[in-house]
């Protein structure tokens, strides 16, 4: 923001409408609308009320879910008429559910923020028959949320007169960090779909093996997804079950702990944007080797934290992996490399208090 308001003069409240995921929704949306609610925002005198639009279930159930919190957040702009609407949006289906509450919104003169998390939204707009109506929503809604500056200039390249806001997803700081040990615990964490490239992990993990590095390493897999069985299948067939773990989904304190048991994240993916996951692992002082994809590089460097490669390249990533896992002096470096990193960086610390300045500063308040 160009102009910082000093919350403490802020006498008069201002009442703000979120809507996105429902938070048992699995991925990083979810972690973030999970984040966001989770803060006292009544301190900083806004009211904050939270519509989910969407859930996992079937097709059917998903399009009543959506009709029935349509009507809510009209009736809710009816009779309260919040300030500000924020809207947490992907692509596909997202979008269109999106672009109706936007309208909704542009009807009833209330500014709406699309915190815009799509990883594959530039792809889907290029091959989209509706870019037309996708340039219009980045134009017409008071502000773009983008989550690095690579994917800022991506929006502004669709759509110029988007008003875009340059925030990072962030996280809070634990007091405890992880340590270096063996066997050396590397983590996914994340969904379990074609797009995360974790197909190529085990392709990486084979090619360890085969080379006889593989003694010391272990991979846990935390997530599900429509991989999961093809996965498995895989490493049956490569001989590599001892040296995985598949934990499911998992939250709440049972991700907490596995961050600070496992050493080192891994993230193959051939889209992002800038994961929670990379930040979470950051914050407890975990060394992580990535695709350089979205805005990663702005969280991972090359041989400072970690290190990068290209989607698809599966011996430079198991390389890596190798590398940081078979030497402990080198571990620490990139540990306290990382979380010095999310220290400054990415700590929440300043995260909502942009957000909310923000918020003042649409409702002109």
């Amino acid at each position: 923001m160009k102009n910082m308001i000093d919350m403490s003069n802020n006498v008069n409240k201002i009442k703000v409408l979120m809507v996105g995921n429902h938070p048992s929704v699995k991925g990083g949306i979810s972690s973030v609308v999970t984040q966001l609610l989770s803060h006292a925002w009544a301190k900083d005198n806004i009211e904050m009320r939270f519509i989910p639009t969407y859930i996992e279930t079937n097709f059917i159930f998903k399009i009543a879910y959506y009709l029935v919190a349509y009507f809510k957040i009209r009736d809710y702009i009816l009779k309260s008429h919040p300030d500000v609407v924020h809207i947490h949006m992907s692509y596909k289906g997202s979008f269109f559910r999106k672009y109706q509450i936007h309208k909704l919104c542009k009807k009833h003169d209330i500014p709406d923020v699309i915190h815009l998390h799509g990883s594959e939204f530039k792809k889907w707009f290029d091959s989209s028959s509706n870019k037309k109506q996708i340039k219009t929503l980045l134009r017409e809604c008071s502000r773009v949320i983008v989550l690095g500056e690579k994917w800022n200039e991506t929006i502004l390249d669709i759509e110029p007169k988007a008003k875009t806001f340059v925030i990072s997803n962030t996280v809070s700081i634990p007091s405890e960090i992880t340590m270096y040990n063996t066997p050396f615990n590397v983590l996914y964490m994340g969904v379990l779909i074609k797009r995360k490239g974790v197909s190529d992990l085990i392709e990486g993990l084979n090619y360890l093996k085969n080379t006889n590095r593989l003694e010391k390493i272990k991979i846990i897999i935390a997530g599900t997804g429509e991989e999961e069985v093809e996965l498995k299948r895989k490493c049956k067939e490569y001989n590599l079950e001892n040296y995985v773990e598949f934990k499911g989904w998992i939250s709440g304190q049972q991700k907490e702990a596995l961050y600070k048991n496992c050493q080192m994240l891994v993230l193959p993916s051939y889209n992002e944007g800038l994961p929670m996951s990379i930040l979470e692992a950051m914050s407890y002082g975990m060394p992580v080797v990535s695709t350089n994809v979205g805005d990663i590089s702005s969280a991972v460097k090359n041989g400072e934290n970690g290190y990068l490669f290209d989607p698809g390249n599966v011996n430079e990533m198991a390389d890596a992996i190798y590398k940081i896992g078979s030497d402990n002096s080198l571990f620490d470096m990139l540990s306290r490399a990382s979380r010095k990193m999310a220290q400054e960086k990415f700590s929440d610390k300043d995260y909502f208090m942009n957000i909310a300045n923000m918020y003042f500063d649409l409702a002109g308040k």
